[in-house]
């Protein structure tokens, strides 16, 4: 606050003499002193330096002090500095028009010193006094703002009572916790009363009254109801104030809604019944640590889990902890207290835990953290579920799967190769191994009545019995006669089973030191081919039934091999001999290519010698003779050449390569460029798709269904082709499974046929029409169902007479050869 010492006084007046003395006469008491010679550099001075007090000359040029304080009034905390108008002279108008423009006070020309002192230091007491009663009154007001977002942010409202008059007052906080609207309470304590739940309201009132009489202490929790019908709980504390003759004249407190924590305690006694209903119905062992104390809760689970009774525990961790087992303590113990240091909700994972008749179950530890608002770990509630026979079928599986996974890998070897020695040497091997046993071997029953040891697995230091041979008729006799059916042979001890051992096969158990013996039958096409083996040597052996199971499906997987071997010899000679075939084929393809056409060359040649010579001196029959005689000729050439041509789709077939159809047809059409002039023909050329095919194949495929279509048109009508394609996508048009497939389809409108006729006209040399009307040997659409099928497709026709004739042709569009060698070999 400013004192009269530092006030700064500003002096607006024109006249220099009179701001002259003013001022020293202000320095010397004092006061600091900024001076104007006008209304605008007053503002000015004013906007800059704040002064505590401003005396205004009432008339000034440039800006005079009615308008300059005037336009002072709109500048911010103004009201905090009074302003003293000097007039010339007392008139009555100027004093009323200075007031009027805010000045506090005025004082008249000429200025007496005394008057003027007075003045500013009663004005600046004035000013200093009005400025703390704003700031106090500020200061209330917020602190009543705060007081009143506290109550509201508590749910609290305050209280008075006079108990003299019976009049209580409310805030409008506990207007609203009572579900009235402020200003609505009538102020009588009945109302007050009647707002109380029922079953409360006695209570609170006994309370109040004990309260007034006693000094007791009144702090209760009740129920009210709002209008609504809903509940809310309220806790109320009051105190009592007395006169000097202590008797109760006033009773003041405050009421705070106490509905969501009663809520939360009825849920969290609920949760509590449920938790301990829980722990009661549940098998697992509940468990209760408090970090803070180090004591853990258990309930019953723990006697009928682990068989320890509930007063055998330790109230701490301790106990838990020494019955882990010893080599998942560490990791327990690491895992559980890293879980909480990164302040993870949950925690779970298994051990061995040791129960009363120290044996140990398999358990799954759950728990909970609860953490304080610091993030510091206070609680864990856990549940530990006994997974022992879980465990137990898991291993199990585990060994199932393992051992499916073994006879894959053995059944994927048997397969992979198709030499029969090493297929047998696999097997013995690989079983050997699967099933730790000291010697397996496969015997060979002989059709000469010889039993051999074909293939061996031993372990070293014992017997080695492959190579072994067997002459006696009556061994191989009685093999048969045990093992045709299909007989199973299971020995877990010699020595004690040896009665029931034929006599011969007991001989050759001795010889190879055998203690045990599993003996399983291979067949080979419903025909008793052998025998699988699995000794044990060292000591007995209690064969199980996934060994007996394992030992049979291997048999018969070897059962399967031998045929799958016969059968590829089969395959050998007859593919050796279709090679053979295929060779001579080829021979009489060069013989047709060579030998055949050189006479038809020599009389081509002949004749066209005969009748460029002696052409005009020829008689006209001989003439037509020569004629007929070439013409033959040439239609002998075609055939051969459409026979060489169709013997070739299969003994020179090329690699499957892409193949665009559209550039492979662009070039038949260009072929046959002279044709399609002659004929008038108009060709339209759709979409074609790019396959995997033979190009020269498909080139010849597309000539001869092009030259088809114009070479069968309808007299007096050009022809018409349509190429185009489609894609199959219906699973039963495919004719290999897994392929993708295409249509091409060649459409004309020429001469067409009897649809009678539709697989007639695929048929070598078959023709529906004769030679005079349609030149061709009848080959041309053989050659053309000939390359379809080595595609893996097949090529069907659509026609009617005189309507044209529709041939569609299916082809896989990727290579069927890789595809069809899988399916084949699965």
């Amino acid at each position: 606050m400013t004192t009269q010492d530092s006030a700064l006084i500003l002096i607006a007046d024109d006249d220099n003499i009179t701001r002259i003395q003013l001022r020293e006469l202000m320095e010397y008491v004092g006061y600091r002193v900024v001076e104007a010679s006008n209304g605008c550099e007053a503002i000015a001075i004013y906007t800059e330096l704040h002064p505590d007090i401003i005396l205004l000359d009432a008339i000034m040029p440039v800006m005079d002090g009615f308008t300059c304080c005037a336009q002072l009034q709109t500048l911010p905390d103004i009201q905090d500095t009074p302003i003293l108008m000097i007039t010339a002279a007392y008139e009555p108008a100027a004093v009323e028009r200075a007031f009027a423009v805010g000045a506090i006070d005025y004082i008249t020309k000429p200025i007496q010193w005394v008057v003027l002192s007075h003045r500013i230091r009663h004005l600046l007491a004035a000013s200093r006094a009005i400025k703390q009663l704003r700031q106090q009154s500020q200061q209330a007001q917020l602190q009543e703002a705060q007081i009143k977002i506290a109550l509201e942010a508590a749910r609290m409202g305050t209280w008075d009572w006079d108990i003299i008059t019976n009049q209580v007052i409310w805030s409008d906080n506990k207007e609203i916790l009572f579900g009235l609207e402020p200003g609505t309470f009538d102020g009588q304590y009945e109302t007050f009363l009647n707002c109380i739940h029922p079953q409360d309201r006695d209570f609170v009132n006994i309370s109040v009254m004990q309260a007034v009489q006693t000094d007791a202490e009144y702090d209760k929790e009740f129920r009210i109801v709002l209008a609504d019908g809903s509940i809310r709980w309220l806790v109320s504390k009051g105190l009592v104030f007395r006169n000097a003759a202590g008797e109760p004249v006033r009773m003041s407190g405050i009421v705070i809604d106490i509905t969501k924590r009663k809520q939360a305690e009825a849920e969290l006694r609920q949760s509590e019944e449920r938790f301990q209903i829980i722990t009661r119905a549940t098998n697992d062992v509940i468990w209760d640590w408090d970090l803070l104390t180090d004591q853990v809760w258990w309930n019953q689970g723990v006697q009928t889990l682990f068989g320890y009774s509930l007063a055998q525990l330790n109230a701490d961790l301790s106990w838990w902890y020494e019955r882990i087992h010893p080599e998942d303590q560490q990791r327990i113990e690491t895992d559980m207290w890293d879980a909480m240091n990164r302040g993870q909700q949950f925690w779970s994972n298994e051990y061995r835990f040791r129960c009363y008749d120290n044996s140990y179950a398999y358990i799954l530890d759950r728990a909970y953290i609860i953490y304080d608002q610091t993030g510091k770990p206070v609680r864990m509630i856990g549940a530990m579920m006994d997974i022992t026979e879980r465990k137990r079928v898991q291993a199990q599986l585990q060994w199932q799967n393992l051992r499916s996974q073994l006879f894959a890998d053995i059944t994927l070897k048997i397969r992979q190769s198709l030499q029969i020695d090493e297929i047998l040497q696999t097997s013995v091997t690989e079983v050997q191994k699967l099933l730790h046993a000291d010697r397996v071997l496969i015997l060979r029953l002989r059709s000469n009545g010889t039993v051999i040891t074909l293939k061996e697995a031993v372990v070293p230091g014992l017997a080695v019995a492959s190579g072994w041979q067997i002459h006696e008729p009556a061994f191989r006799e009685m093999y048969l006669l045990k093992y045709t059916q299909g007989t199973i042979n299971a020995i877990s001890n010699v020595d004690r089973e040896q009665a029931n051992i034929p006599l011969p096969h007991l001989k050759l158990l001795r010889q190879l030191g055998v203690q045990a013996n599993l003996s399983v039958p291979i067949f080979r096409q419903n025909q008793i081919w052998g025998l699988l083996m699995a000794h044990q040597c060292a000591h007995p052996r209690q064969w199980n039934n996934w060994e007996i199971e394992l030992l049979q499906q291997l048999a018969d997987q070897i059962g399967i091999a031998l045929a799958q071997s016969q059968i590829l010899e089969t395959e050998t000679r007859q593919r050796q001999e279709l090679s053979r075939s295929n060779e001579e084929l080829q021979q009489f393809a060069f013989i047709a290519s060579h030998d055949l056409q050189e006479p038809l060359r020599k009389i081509k040649t002949f004749s066209e010698r005969l009748i460029s010579i002696c052409g005009d001196a020829l008689p006209a029959p001989a003439s037509d003779y020569l004629e007929r005689m070439q013409n033959a000729v040439l239609r002998m050439q075609t055939l051969i050449e459409d026979l060489l041509t169709l013997s070739r789709v299969t003994t020179r077939a090329q690699p499957s390569v892409a193949v665009n159809l559209a550039q492979i047809t662009q070039e038949v059409l260009s072929d046959l460029e002279v044709r399609i002039q002659q004929t008038g023909a108009t060709i339209e050329v759709g979409d074609l798709p790019t396959i995997k095919a033979d190009p020269l194949q498909m080139r010849q495929l597309m000539q001869n269904l092009i030259g088809n279509a114009l070479k069968f048109h309808r007299p007096q009508v050009p022809p018409i082709v349509k190429i185009y394609s489609q894609y199959l996508n219906n699973q039963s048009e495919q004719l290999v499974v897994g392929l993708e497939l295409c249509q091409i389809i060649v459409e004309d409108n020429g001469i067409g046929f009897e649809q009678k006729y539709s697989d007639r006209i695929f048929q070598i040399f078959q023709r529906l029409h004769g030679r005079r009307e349609y030149e061709g040997t009848g080959i041309g659409l053989t050659i053309c169902r000939k390359i379809a099928e080595r595609h893996f497709g097949r090529i069907t026709a659509q026609s009617n007479p005189a309507q044209g004739t529709k041939f569609l042709v299916t082809l896989p569009i990727n290579s069927p050869t890789e595809l069809l060698f899988l399916q084949r070999d699965y």
